[in-house]
């Protein structure tokens, strides 16, 4: 895997042997940039970079199209406002429709991979009995290898993770110490969150170093099967034909580019695969696409210590507590506990207060650590597209979601104050002194009300719903659109439910999953 990011670079040269037959509509336009494939792949992030490195061991034409740049880690710098530019959809404000939920998504070489914080995380095989995917059981192990993921050494568990290690156990709470798929990293901390500069794969894993992205492992070796990647290209169009796919229209900075193939894999993401299906005009019989949306939304509950905590230094996130998420007994209902800590900035962003107030709560940043209460949500939400084609995301927590949210946020701030914090911190606009267990009915009264709390979601997903049913569901149990024959979806759109978990790992068993079964059905 020598000199993958020259390998990336060359891949991306325009083919000298592309196809000579030009649709009529093409000859039209003047496009002057044409590619033949057996597979277009769009996106290379947790499903896409696995789905094409499948396919193109297999001995398929792959290629690989990706609307963000080809990073080279060594370019990842630590002015955040560049890198939210670099890293994220809409410059990371990407929101829902009224504004209430901060929406996270990767753009590039890598997608969410690159910037998110390793946790590597199998769900247990219930939940993949429910969907009616058992069989993907056996490619995690497969997966967990070309990643690199380890379990994280107790030497490894910074001073964030073993403060709320200690008011789990205080609480006698389950929780645990997690695995990841990262390699050495002398300089790891809250700045991965904008990519990890030392990141590099390797055939050992001994000499692996820094965040095991998509960007470093799977694309590098679907580049050394011979797949071809286009990065600083947006599909715009995928084009049917009497009922199945034909190619991709995109758009390059040099121009447009049209890539002819027999199967086109749809992996942009829960937001984007939508988007680019309604944008395209695909078939929507049953007004499925777009529908059923889970965001595993994240409340930011934050303690102040007197002792230093230096959240900041360290793996971000290794321990976590799931004492209320059972998905074995309980697949459809919970929440997470999860350590949180960011850049000055994102802190910043996240307190509560104005001016002298604010100031006060930054002051203390060394002495801050907070957690994540990530909802196993059971809302479901919408993608559309506005006029302009621009995903439209339409989401509002029922009820039952609200109430467990602030059961989740209230048992943040008690395990907080086990473990000697002197004051809670809530992500509202008002800065409110939640001192004592007694305050925590403040949080009770208040509730979750649009715009008052701020809310995130990271996870995305369950847009193209898999299932055999093609009155409910928009593909089939194969990935395969019900609609366009090989029309395929090999990313987080295809959770049936919210995962629960972080989905890293089952989107890109399902990835492999996916891949498998093209093979198998021999449609190229």
């Amino acid at each position: 895997m020598a000199d993958s990011y020259s390998a990336m670079n060359k891949s991306q040269s325009w083919l000298s042997n592309a196809a000579n037959i030009r649709p009529s509509w093409l000859k039209k336009k003047g496009l002057q940039r044409q590619e033949r494939a057996d597979v277009c792949v769009i996106g290379s992030g947790a499903g896409g970079a696995v789905v094409a490195k499948e396919l193109a061991e297999a001995g398929l034409s792959v290629i690989i199209l990706e609307a963000g740049e080809n990073h080279d880690p060594s370019s990842f710098g630590s002015y955040e406002p560049e890198m939210l530019r670099r890293l994220f959809w809409d410059s990371g404000l990407r929101c829902t429709r009224d504004n209430a939920i901060v929406i996270s998504q990767g753009k590039g070489v890598g997608g969410s991979t690159v910037h998110n914080l390793c946790y590597a995380v199998r769900p247990p095989q219930v939940p993949l009995y429910n969907w009616g995917v058992p069989e993907i059981w056996p490619h995690f192990a497969q997966v967990e290898q070309t990643l690199g993921v380890t379990q994280i050494q107790e030497t490894d568990v910074n001073q964030l993770n073993t403060v709320i290690r200690r008011g789990c156990e205080a609480m006698g709470w389950r929780g645990g110490v997690q695995r990841h798929n990262r390699g050495e990293c002398p300089t790891c901390g809250t700045q991965c969150l904008f990519g990890c500069p030392v990141s590099k794969a390797s055939q050992s894993d001994s000499t692996r170093t820094g965040k095991q992205s998509m960007a470093v492992t799977y694309i590098p070796l679907a580049l050394a099967a011979g797949a071809t990647l286009y990065s600083d290209c947006v599909a715009e169009k995928i084009r049917i034909e009497k009922g199945r796919v034909i190619g991709v229209s995109a758009q390059l900075p040099s121009g447009e580019l049209y890539v002819q193939s027999d199967i086109v894999i749809l992996a942009a993401g829960a937001i984007n695969s939508p988007q680019l299906w309604l944008k395209s005009r695909l078939p929507n019989a049953n007004r499925r696409v777009g529908k059923n949306l889970h965001l595993h939304p994240a409340a930011f509950v934050g303690g102040i210590f007197n002792e230093t905590i230096n959240g900041h230094l360290g793996i971000p996130q290794s321990y976590y507590i799931d004492q209320f998420l059972d998905l074995r007994r309980a697949p459809d209902s919970g929440y997470l506990l999860m350590p949180a800590f960011g850049s000055q900035m994102i802190v910043a962003a996240s307190l509560p207060g104005f001016g002298e107030d604010h100031r006060g709560l930054m002051e203390r940043y060394h002495h801050i650590a907070a957690l994540l209460v990530l909802l196993h949500d059971r809302t479901d939400g919408r993608v559309s597209v506005d006029f302009k084609g621009s995903p439209d995301i339409s989401y509002r927590l029922r009820r039952s979601d609200k109430k467990l949210l602030v059961e989740g946020i209230i048992n943040a701030a008690r395990l907080l104050f086990a473990a000697g914090a002197t004051e809670i911190l809530m992500p509202y606009t008002q800065h409110l002194p939640i001192k004592t267990e007694a305050d925590l009915e403040i949080i009770r009264r208040r509730g979750i009300v649009p715009n008052d709390i701020m809310l995130a979601s990271s996870h995305p997903q369950g847009t193209l719903r898999m299932g055999e049913n093609p009155n409910r569901s928009v593909v089939n149990l194969s990935g395969e659109s019900h609609a366009v024959k090989g029309l395929f979806v090999a990313d987080a759109s295809l959770f049936p439910t919210s995962i629960g978990v972080p989905p890293t790992l089952t989107i890109a068993a399902l990835a492999t999953h996916v891949a498998h079964r093209i093979t198998e059905s021999g449609i190229v």
